[in-house]
């Protein structure tokens, strides 16, 4: 029988009932009994469900998970039927919202027949930030915690940290210590969402267990993804925003926001700029030891807007390197070349 932390139950072999609080293994839960306040353990057999965190709301006063109370929301477990032995991590749309519009809801899917203890945090400029810790089911996913796709922007990297348990005759699993990189860009981009066996609708995907290439490769650097892509390119070259001239001591950027994201339903002008910006900043942290490496960022002419920012920002942040006009003949009034000091 699934049960989930929060769930109302009844005792079978005796009167009386409470609120599942922890799960202790596969097989046994702590209950919060009703009669005197005392938790109390219990096997999953000798248990029914009344009523399910998934489809009622339990007294979150009687929970007694205190990593998740600084949450706004009490984490919502599901059961699933996939059998592939592997951990995942999703940012999923609400069902039946716009994409480019919904907030992001964030999993973590356990499709092995371990029981997981787990810990989340996120890590935003000012550092790691606790977000939530328990117990997750085999083969359910819970809901960890919510995104705008604002806040996106401010978020740097989720750190998970997992153990791995099961009761009697086992194959023992290293816990998982991982990071997941966050590009914002990537959340606006229809390519990313991929239909899977965990949802209705389509997501964005990480696998902590195992190699995660997909992961690996959105945290190369720019020179080591076009490194990668010039050794896999066969006869068409994909498009990219980053551009490799023909010397490997110049790189050209395209800031233009078409040649970052595939779509701009729902970004204001302000967001547009901060993606922009986003890049432009990214970019030059990355190449911030390359000393003579020459990167032309093309902001066009437009409003000016743009321009005004990047000169400004090149003023204010990074006075210690050279920049001037890009070549004319090339690019028009339209580029900024930065030399790296």
């Amino acid at each position: 029988m699934q049960i989930n932390i929060g769930d109302k139950v009844r005792f079978l072999n005796e009167t009386g009932g409470g609120v599942v609080t922890r799960i202790i293994d596969a097989k046994t839960v702590m209950v919060l009994n009703d009669e005197d306040e005392f938790e109390i353990p219990s096997l999953k057999s000798n248990l029914v469900v009344i009523e399910s965190v998934n489809t009622g709301t339990s007294p979150q006063s009687k929970q007694s998970n205190p990593a998740s109370s600084s949450s706004s929301f009490t984490p919502t477990k599901q059961s699933l039927f996939v059998e592939k032995e592997e951990v995942y991590v999703a940012f999923a749309p609400k069902e039946n919202a716009t994409q480019s519009e919904s907030p992001l809801e964030l999993y973590l899917i356990n499709d092995t027949p371990q029981i997981l203890l787990y810990s989340f945090c996120d890590e935003k400029g000012n550092g790691r930030e606790g977000v939530t810790a328990g117990t997750l089911d085999p083969k359910s996913k819970i809901l960890l915690s919510e995104y705008e796709m604002k806040d996106l922007n401010e978020l740097n990297s989720c750190h998970f940290q997992i153990i791995f348990y099961q009761q009697g005759s086992c194959n023992p699993k290293h816990p998982l210590d991982r990071s997941l990189k966050i590009q914002a860009v990537k959340f606006y981009k229809s390519s990313s969402y991929k239909e899977t066996a965990y949802f209705h609708q389509n997501v964005v995907l990480y696998k902590l267990t195992g190699e995660n290439l997909e992961q690996k490769l959105d945290e190369l650097s720019n020179n080591d993804f076009q490194q990668a892509i010039r050794e896999k390119e066969t006869s068409e070259k994909p498009s990219s925003s980053v551009k490799n001239n023909n010397s490997d001591n110049l790189i050209e950027i395209d800031l233009h926001i078409n040649a970052l994201i595939d779509s701009v339903t729902g970004l204001s002008n302000a967001d547009i700029l901060d993606f922009q910006m986003n890049k432009f900043h990214e970019v030059l942290r990355q190449n911030q030891y390359e000393k003579g490496k020459k990167i032309v960022f093309i902001h066009g002419i437009g409003n000016g807007t743009l321009k005004q920012r990047v000169h400004s920002e090149l003023k204010r942040k990074y006075r210690k390197h050279y920049s001037q006009d890009a070549s004319f003949k090339e690019y028009g009034w339209g580029a900024t070349m930065v030399t790296i000091r």
